[in-house]
């Protein structure tokens, strides 16, 4: 097995280490971004930095560029530190850290359930399936989160994500990977009542060099046994995943666990942007939904070109790597994932929180890691 130094490359099921070291020799350099910053990138062409402000994301250069390879192929990661490590560094007190928001005010809820701008989803419908907290460690050493889904896969232990929650920049800024992974399922006020889960492996799909192109930023992980030896999908549940739902179809549904919010979909948002609400301190889920059968386009700064599309919502970092769904049930807690939630834009003067789409690319990143999961 590569260790936690190696980045792999997959086409066509044939595994291909790329380079044996963090900063992966044949990485190709510039467009690294992260959500809610624009970092420092010298030389950066315009249209990089366009790219940059509008999505707030770095998928490109993080790791183990191979010519002819990433464009078409997939990106995997295998994470080997001990288990027993990751668990012992999230203790109770730090799964129950909120950051102090002052005088925050609260935010009000929304009349209609079916039509939330950014809302607690407690007492609103069933658990959604599988939904839970993603914790991480970031390479400067701060303590993190996104948000995760547990998806229907024969292994019952595939979660989907944002690829841009599995790194970030270190106190140099310089781009680097994510550790200490761990996801809590159905997480709330720093608990985790169907277990904690470490990460075994990331798998995701080449992403776009062209800064107008859709954005593929979904992930998927898989995650080992709880300390019971139980799966993540036998105990928490999983949601169906489609690949071929149209980009712009509602009505829709999201959900995730944001730490502040995003109050005007500007980048980074200009105060007051904090709300007090339990839902936005990461400790509660907070879902939007819209009942329009058609979402919003969201476009690539300066330009007039739909890169995502989205919904009112205030939502913030935190809820990045949230499942976007439709056909979901109330009742039930169950939907089909179609998408993970990705960036805030503003559209006609409101906060909107726009998905990547999970498109064939995704669909292989999806099979690869379903099919092998069984052998690790």
């Amino acid at each position: 097995m590569p260790s936690a130094n190696h980045c792999v490359f997959v086409r066509g099921g044939t595994r291909r280490a790329a380079a044996a070291s963090p900063g992966c020799s044949h990485a190709r350099p510039g467009a690294a971004r992260k959500k809610y910053a624009v970092p420092r990138m010298p030389g950066s062409r315009m249209l990089v930095k366009l790219q940059q402000i509008s999505r707030a994301v770095s998928l490109a250069g993080i790791c183990c560029y191979a010519p002819g390879v990433l464009a078409a192929g997939l990106l995997e990661r295998i994470y080997d530190e001990p288990p027993e490590a990751v668990l012992a560094y999230w203790t109770d007190e730090k799964l129950l850290t909120v950051n102090d928001k002052g005088d925050a005010p609260l935010k009000p809820p929304v009349p209609d359930p079916l039509n939330s701008d950014g809302d607690a989803w407690e007492g609103t419908g069933a658990w959604p399936a599988g939904v839970g907290r993603l914790f991480f460690v970031r390479p400067d050493g701060q303590d993190s989160s996104c948000t995760a889904t547990v998806v229907e896969s024969a292994s019952k232990d595939v979660l989907v994500t944002a690829r841009h929650c599995m790194h970030a920049l270190n106190a140099q800024g310089v781009q680097g990977w994510n550790s200490h992974l761990l996801f809590l399922p159905a997480f709330r006020d720093g608990t985790g009542p169907q277990g904690r889960y470490t990460i075994r492996r990331l798998v995701a799909p080449a992403v776009p060099t062209n800064a107008l192109e859709p954005l593929r930023d979904g992930a998927f992980l898989q995650a080992r046994a709880n300390s019971d030896g139980a799966r993540v999908g036998d105990v928490a549940g999983q949601q169906a995943i489609r690949f071929d739902a149209s980009p712009t179809a509602g009505p829709r549904i999201s959900f995730g666990y944001p730490v502040w919010s995003n109050s005007y979909g500007i980048l980074p948002p200009p105060p007051p942007y904090e709300f007090g609400n339990p839902e936005y301190s990461g400790q509660r889920l907070a879902y939007c939904s819209t009942q329009r059968t058609v979402l919003n386009g969201c476009k690539a700064f300066g330009t007039d070109v739909d890169i995502q599309w989205g919904m009112p919502c205030v939502q913030g970092p935190g809820s990045s790597g949230g499942p976007a769904m439709i056909d979901f049930d109330f009742d039930s807690g169950h939907g089909t994932v179609v998408g993970t939630i990705d960036m805030g834009v503003v559209v006609d003067e409101r906060a909107n929180l726009c998905a990547s789409t999970l498109d064939d690319a995704g669909r292989e990143a999806f099979e690869y890691i379903s099919r092998t999961s069984l052998a690790h």
